[in-house]
């Protein structure tokens, strides 16, 4: 956390108009996600609390078990909606894209794990259910909503979790749902979730992991797109942050 030094030296303010310091504290607030941006309104105080609990905990046991690294987390837009996009590999992606980021995020998970006890702990830190075949009219409508209210939506939009770690093609669906929501589209890489805990073994195991963060697609990249197009950059995108996190799991794996 940065500090600043004394005052002492600094000269008083100039008188500002009525209402400018409420006007510039709201402005400050929204670009770094504070109480009054629109990312606070995606999720009651409270939850977002318990998020940044669940989240500061899984960080320590994960960096203690297992070792992570993240690269590319500061150029995540710090407020507004935000579509995250990721392979994946294990059922613990979602925590790793959560770990680095100081906003929470809001994730689509099966309507199949939506069951007594587990279901109230999905939703307590940003889980809604989708239908298995894709994300449906109601799973839609619920993403739009949570990315107009300034939260960010992570999306696997392979479909399923890898059955061998390659990057499979996406579902179409995601090029409609992009141009529906009108809000930066962030790339993310996910490597090592997949020797932890693959989907052919029934419990994880120790492995590193690296999150890579690509280069963001903005609404204006997406300008005179079909959807095919549009799927197609994504899938460009994604597959570079993944080939990045590649690298950086390679790097780390050779030095130790």
């Amino acid at each position: 956390m940065s500090q600043t030094g004394p005052a002492s030296d600094t000269p008083a303010p100039a008188p500002t108009e009525p209402g400018a310091t409420a006007r510039a504290r709201r402005r400050n607030s929204a670009r770094d996600g504070g109480a009054d941006s629109p990312t606070a309104r995606d999720r009651s105080p409270a939850l977002r609390a318990w998020y940044s609990l669940i989240r500061y905990v899984t960080a320590i046991l994960s960096a203690v078990i297992l070792g992570w690294r993240a690269t590319g987390h500061r150029s995540v837009p710090r407020s507004g909606g935000v579509l995250l996009v990721s392979n994946h590999l294990s059922y613990l992606d979602v925590f790793f894209l959560g770990i680095p980021l100081r906003r929470p995020l809001n994730y689509v998970a099966r309507s199949t794990l939506f069951v007594p006890v587990l279901a109230s702990l999905i939703r307590s830190v940003g889980g809604f259910p989708i239908q298995r075949e894709g994300i449906g009219a109601s799973g839609m409508k619920e993403t739009l909503r949570r990315l107009r209210s300034g939260g960010i939506v992570t999306l696997f939009p392979e479909g399923t979790r890898s059955a061998d770690g390659s990057l499979g093609p996406l579902k179409h669906g995601i090029a409609v749902l992009v141009e529906r929501a009108g809000v930066p589209v962030v790339p993310v890489g996910l490597a090592g979730t997949f020797e932890v805990w693959p989907r052919s073994r029934p419990l994880p195991s120790p492995h590193p992991i690296r999150i890579h963060y690509g280069r963001t697609i903005y609404p204006k990249d997406l300008e005179g797109m079909d959807t095919e197009a549009i799927t197609s950059l994504i899938a460009e995108r994604l597959g570079e942050a993944r080939e990045a996190a590649l690298r950086g799991l390679a790097r780390d794996l050779s030095c130790c």
